[in-house]
Formats: C-alpha cells, sequence, structure tokens
C-alpha cells in the first residue's frame, strides 16, 4: 500500500510539474491571435484579433475575459515595424506563422505579457504592483482628448485608443494600467449604468463657460488640460474605474489602494 502511495504521489508531482512547465505565454500565442489579410474597397489591410481559447489552457480564463485589455497590450506595445513584410504574405497560413514568430520574438511584448501572466505562471514570487485611485485616473482621463476645434469654433472631442495625451504627458508608460483605463471607457462610452458619452459631453459644455484664450492653439491646449482636471474630478468616471476593478481584480496584475 505504501508503494502505491509513493508511485500515486510521484505521478501527481510529475503531472503537476509538467502542467507548470508547460504554462508559458509565449508558447500559447497561435492559439492566442490571429492575423487575416482584409480589403477594404481596393486597399488590403491586416486584421489582428485575439481568440477564444480552448478551457485545456492554463490562461484560457484570463484570455477569454479580457480579450480588448490583451489586444490593446498587442497594438500599442508590439513592434508593428514588419507590417509591409507581413502585407506582402499571401499564403494565409505564411502569414500567421510570420505574425506568431514576431510577437515570440519581441522581448518588449513579451515582457508586458508575462507580467500579466506571471499570477498564473510563478504564483510563489508574484508581487503585484500597487498603485492608487489618482494613479488610475491619471492615465483614464488621457483619452478623453480634444482634437481640434472646427471652422464654426467649437470643440471636436474623441475618445481613442491611438489618438490621446498619453505619449505627451507620460514619461514612463503603464501599459497594465493603460490597457484596464482604455478597456474600461470602451466598454462602457454609452453603457446603461456608467454613460461616459455624456459625462464628456458635460465636460466639453463646461469649456465654452471660460474664454480660454484668442488663438486657437492657444485654446486648444488650455482646453485639453481643462477637461482632463473635469475628468479628474468627475464621480462617475472614479465610480466605474472602481467598479470594473473590483470585477477585474482577479486577472490584473497590480493591487488598488483605496485609501
Amino acid at each position: 500500500m505504501k508503494l502505491i502511495l509513493i508511485i500515486l504521489t510521484i505521478v501527481l508531482f510529475t503531472a503537476d510539474s509538467f502542467s507548470q512547465s508547460n504554462c508559458v505565454i509565449e508558447s500559447e500565442y497561435e492559439k492566442i491571435f490571429k492575423i487575416q489579410k482584409m480589403k477594404y474597397g481596393e486597399e488590403e489591410y491586416l486584421l489582428k484579433t485575439v481568440n477564444v481559447i480552448n478551457a485545456s489552457s492554463c490562461f484560457s480564463e484570463l484570455v477569454n475575459n479580457n480579450g480588448q485589455y490583451i489586444n490593446y497590450l498587442r497594438t500599442h506595445f508590439s513592434d508593428n515595424s514588419n507590417y509591409d513584410n507581413l502585407t506582402s504574405i499571401m499564403d494565409t497560413i505564411e502569414l500567421q506563422h510570420e505574425f506568431i514568430k514576431s510577437l515570440k520574438n519581441d522581448s518588449s511584448f513579451n515582457e508586458v505579457m508575462n507580467i500579466l501572466t506571471k499570477k498564473i505562471t510563478d504564483k510563489s514570487n508574484y508581487i503585484p504592483d500597487t498603485i492608487s485611485v489618482d494613479d488610475l485616473l491619471n492615465i483614464a482621463v488621457k483619452y478623453f482628448s480634444i482634437i481640434k476645434i472646427n471652422k464654426d469654433g467649437y470643440y471636436v472631442g474623441k475618445v481613442c485608443a491611438g489618438i490621446n495625451g498619453i505619449k505627451q504627458t507620460e514619461k514612463e508608460r503603464k501599459p497594465q494600467i493603460e490597457a484596464f483605463c482604455f478597456t474600461t471607457l470602451l466598454s462602457n462610452y454609452k453603457g446603461e449604468q456608467f454613460d461616459m458619452y455624456s459625462e464628456f459631453v458635460k465636460g466639453i459644455k463646461e469649456l465654452y463657460k471660460i474664454n480660454l484664450g484668442i488663438e486657437n492653439d492657444d485654446r486648444l491646449l488650455r482646453a485639453q488640460g481643462a477637461m482632463y482636471m473635469f475628468m479628474k474630478n468627475n464621480d462617475k468616471l472614479k465610480e466605474l474605474l472602481l467598479s470594473e476593478y473590483d470585477n477585474k481584480k482577479e486577472y490584473l496584475p497590480f493591487v488598488l489602494k483605496l485609501n
């Protein structure tokens, strides 16, 4: 009986060790990321998406519940310099292979993905970053952009992953906080409980109550700063971020300090 128990223990330990050794995010890129060549009119472009993956993967819950988050990391923190080379590939299988190969060879992107998944792959050594509500708000407000003043003198605003104030205001990028904030805003831009579009419009209306400049360039810069402060003090935005953090905290690689 003792011999049987010892053998069973060894088998279970070996199986567990094998499972952990195969729990490496880079080895799952083929399942997670997909690239397709698409057409818009006469123009060809590459569509890169995040797939739903099988439950047998140790990353299935993380990936399947955070597709937009992961896609933000891939879009903004991977090397896209090989876009033209990928566009020239005609065969779909070769295209997918070269795309995954480029991601696996991208050390900066791999670092970002390993931070996201360390809670799964290295539980014993996992120490999450601790951030404040102000840290979240500081990043979240940068997505509320006043992009121009139109010919009639009105402000034109946009909430966008590509057009925002992050690069101009943040010396050190914070990939995980950016991904969390943007995907939270995107999911609640015209939500029933949290309608960030309406809050943004309220902010723009407030801008018209103050003369912010005679020259458009000066006026635009001041309007953008004023919008950041309006959204920083917006109770709905703060409530949204706290609510979404509570919903997603089991997947997030940081801990929110509430006071």
